[in-house]
C-alpha cells in the first residue's frame, strides 16, 4: 500500500506517490489558496462537525445560496472575502472522503480540546499558526491588508508556530485520535505519520507561486530563512532557489572573468570598477541564499571570489613596485586585499591574511607590524638601520675632516651614502621576493 511521504524538493507531495484514493488532498490544496480553499473555511463548519451536523448545515447554506450569489466569510476568519455557490458545493464534497477531510482539519482552527486529550496549549498554538499563515498569504496575494513589515511579522509567526508544533508529540497524538474518531476503513489504511510527513511540504508550497511575484521576490530568501530554521522544513527549499542561485553564481563568474581580462591588460581601474559594481554585489546577493545552499557550495563560491579579488590586489601590487602609485591607488590595493581576507572561507583564511599583512606593510612603507588605529606607527627595522648608518657616517665624516682634511671627509661622505643606498636596495629586493613568494604560494 502506497503511503504519502514528505514529498519532492519543491515541498509538494509527489504525484507518483499520491493519486486518487490516497492522500491526494495534499496536492490539491498546494499553493497560495491553501487556506482559502479549505473546506471548513468555505462552508463555515467547525472541524469537529460530522454526519448529521454537516448535512443540516449544507441544506441551510444551499437554501441561502438559492437567493444569494455569495456566502460571506465568517467575521473572525483569517481568510478575507466570500465564496460563490460552486465553491461552497465543491467544498461539501470534501466531507465525503475522511482522508481529504482530515487534511483540511489540520489546516483550520480547532478551538478548545474536545475529547482528544490534548493540552489546551497545543490547540492554541495550532490555531495561532493557522491564523498567522493564512493572514500572511491573504496579504501577499492582495486579499488582505498589511504593510511589508506587518507581513514579515506574520510570516515569522507562521514559521515559528508550525515549526514548533510539528515537533510536539501531542500534535501527532491528536492526528491519531482524529483517525480513530472519524472511524472509517479508508483512514485506517494510514497512520498519523503519513499525514505528518506530507504536511511540511504542503505548508511551504505557496512559496513557489509567490516566487514568481516580482514584488515578493526580493523578500523571498529572507522569509524562507525563518522556515529553514526548523527541522521539519529543512531541505524543502533547495529546488525553489536553485535557479536564482545558479543565475547569481553565473553573474559572479562572468564578473571575475572580466576582472581577470582587464587585470592581464593592466587596466586596473576598470578591473576595480567591475569588482565593486558587479562581482561584490552579486556575491552579496548570493549571501541572501545562504540558508538554502549547501555549505560546501557556499565555501566554493566564497573561495572563488576571494581568489579573484585577491589576485587583482597582488597584480596591482606587482605593477606598483615599478610605477609610483598615488595614495588612492595604494588604498584601493589594501581594500581589495582586506575584502578577499573577509570573504575567504575559514580553511583558507590564513593565506589571505598573510597577503593582506604584506600589502598593508607595503602601503605604509614596509613597516613590519600593523599599529592599532589612532596609534603612531613604529619605525621598521630597515629604517632604524638606515638611521644608525647615517649617524655613524656623519660622525665618521667629522672625524676624517679633523684628522685628514676635507678631501678624506668628502670621500667618506660619499661612501656613507653609497652604503645607505645599498641597504635600501636590499630592502626593496627583500620585499619583492617576499611578495612574490606569497603570491606564488596562494595564487
Amino acid at each position: 500500500m502506497d503511503k504519502t511521504t514528505a514529498g519532492d524538493h519543491r515541498g509538494e507531495p509527489s504525484a507518483a506517490r499520491i493519486g486518487p484514493g490516497n492522500l491526494a488532498r495534499f496536492t490539491d490544496l498546494a499553493g497560495t489558496r491553501l487556506y482559502r480553499d479549505n473546506a471548513f473555511a468555505v462552508t463555515g463548519l467547525p472541524t469537529t462537525a460530522q454526519g448529521r451536523a454537516v448535512r443540516q448545515h449544507r441544506q441551510k447554506l444551499e437554501a441561502r445560496l438559492a437567493v444569494e450569489s455569495v456566502r460571506p466569510a465568517d467575521p473572525d476568519s483569517p481568510v478575507a472575502g466570500g465564496y460563490r455557490k460552486d465553491e461552497v458545493r465543491a467544498a461539501f464534497e470534501e466531507f465525503q472522503d475522511p482522508r481529504r477531510r482530515l487534511v483540511d482539519e489540520l489546516l483550520w482552527r480547532w478551538g478548545a480540546p474536545q475529547g482528544c486529550g490534548c493540552p489546551e496549549s497545543v490547540h492554541e498554538e495550532h490555531d495561532e499558526a493557522v491564523r498567522f499563515h493564512a493572514m500572511a498569504l491573504e496579504a501577499e496575494t492582495g486579499r488582505g491588508h498589511a504593510t511589508t513589515d506587518g507581513r514579515d511579522i506574520l510570516w515569522r509567526g507562521a514559521a515559528s508556530g508550525w515549526g514548533l508544533l510539528l515537533e510536539r508529540p501531542e500534535f501527532r497524538r491528536h492526528i491519531a485520535h482524529r483517525i480513530e474518531e472519524l472511524d472509517d476503513p479508508r483512514l485506517r489504511e494510514h497512520s498519523a505519520d503519513d499525514f505528518l510527513a506530507a504536511l511540511p511540504g504542503l505548508l511551504v508550497s505557496p512559496f513557489r507561486e509567490l516566487a514568481a511575484d516580482p514584488d515578493f521576490r526580493p523578500r523571498l530568501a529572507g522569509v524562507c530563512a525563518d522556515w529553514t530554521e526548523h527541522t521539519a522544513f529543512s531541505g524543502l527549499f533547495t529546488e525553489l532557489f536553485e535557479d536564482a542561485v545558479e543565475e547569481t553564481v553565473q553573474q559572479i563568474t562572468d564578473g571575475l572573468r572580466a576582472v581577470n581580462d582587464k587585470k592581464e591588460a593592466h587596466h586596473f581601474r576598470d578591473a576595480v570598477r567591475v569588482v565593486r559594481k558587479e562581482v561584490l554585489p552579486a556575491f552579496d546577493r548570493f549571501g541572501d541564499f545562504r540558508a538554502h545552499v549547501a555549505e560546501w557550495r557556499r565555501d566554493d563560491v566564497a573561495h572563488t571570489v576571494a581568489v579573484g579579488v585577491g589576485n587583482l590586489a597582488v597584480a596591482m601590487l606587482g605593477y606598483y613596485q615599478f610605477h609610483r602609485p598615488t595614495a588612492a591607488e595604494k588604498k584601493t590595493v589594501v581594500e581589495l586585499a582586506e575584502r578577499a581576507y573577509e570573504i575567504a572561507p575559514e580553511r583558507h583564511v590564513k593565506a589571505f591574511k598573510d597577503n593582506w599583512d604584506v600589502i598593508y606593510e607595503w602601503s605604509v612603507g614596509a613597516v613590519t607590524t600593523r599599529t592599532a588605529p589612532g596609534q603612531p606607527q613604529s619605525m621598521s627595522g630597515g629604517d632604524r638601520v638606515s638611521c644608525v648608518l647615517f649617524v655613524v657616517g656623519l660622525v665618521g665624516v667629522m672625524v676624517l675632516w679633523v684628522a685628514q682634511g676635507w678631501e678624506a671627509a668628502l670621500a667618506g661622505f660619499f661612501g656613507v651614502f653609497m652604503l645607505i643606498g645599498i641597504v635600501v636596495k636590499l630592502r626593496e629586493w627583500y620585499e619583492r621576493i617576499r611578495i612574490h613568494r606569497v603570491r606564488g604560494r596562494h595564487w
